[in-house]
């Protein structure tokens, strides 16, 4: 893997919910290999509390191999909200809100053969605490997987075992230490739990 490349506003209804304008095409950012944790069931995830509120935006996340799908896994992209606002409001550039350590979060990945039916048709969910935030399907996203695909490829090199973010729903929203978070989506069914940095 050489990068994780990801899509904003992806979702018309996480546009919505954010007073945002809906682009053209979705945004398209990069996270370094670097800010990746794939998370064990039962496991735990640090993060850097200390910085500011982290959000969570819950993502089908696809693996490439020659620019086909090979894996399918869900994920938590996580952002430092306040200060991605502060660095939008100036007209910077807000990647620093987005690649911190262990802020691409994603569950071990799964074969679409593993997947009961129309794997595009089947809901992906995250809960915190029991409590459901984020629940769609890839069908409800503005742009398809073959779509996605050709888009990143107008932008960006692919390279083999690359991890795309798909976008997220609407629901995003805070997190905090000792948290449990729950990730569903078809075969996958994945808890683990937040903790402090150093613990």
């Amino acid at each position: 893997m050489d990068k994780i490349i990801c899509l904003g506003k992806n979702y018309a209804d996480h546009v919505a919910e954010m007073r945002e304008t809906a682009p053209e095409k979705p945004v398209l950012f990069i996270k370094p290999q670097s800010s990746v944790v794939e998370v064990k069931d039962n496991g735990r995830v640090s993060l850097p509390w200390d910085r500011g509120l982290i959000h969570h935006e819950c993502e089908i996340v696809f693996k490439l191999y020659k620019k086909n799908i090979i894996g399918l896994g869900l994920g938590l992209d996580l952002t430092l909200r306040d200060l991605q606002k502060k660095l939008k409001a100036a007209g910077h550039p807000w990647e620093i809100s987005k690649t911190f350590r262990n802020s691409a979060i994603v569950t071990p990945m799964k074969a679409i053969r593993d997947f009961d039916g129309n794997w595009e048709e089947t809901p992906f969910s995250l809960r915190v605490n029991g409590e459901l935030r984020q629940s769609s399907r890839m069908a409800e996203a503005i742009l398809k997987p073959d779509e996605i695909i050709h888009y990143i490829d107008e932008h960006f090199p692919i390279c083999d075992g690359d991890l795309v973010f798909t976008g997220t729903p609407r629901g995003v929203g805070p997190l905090g230490p000792d948290d449990l978070i729950e990730l569903t989506f078809g075969p996958i069914q994945h808890k683990f739990r937040l903790v402090a940095d150093g613990r």
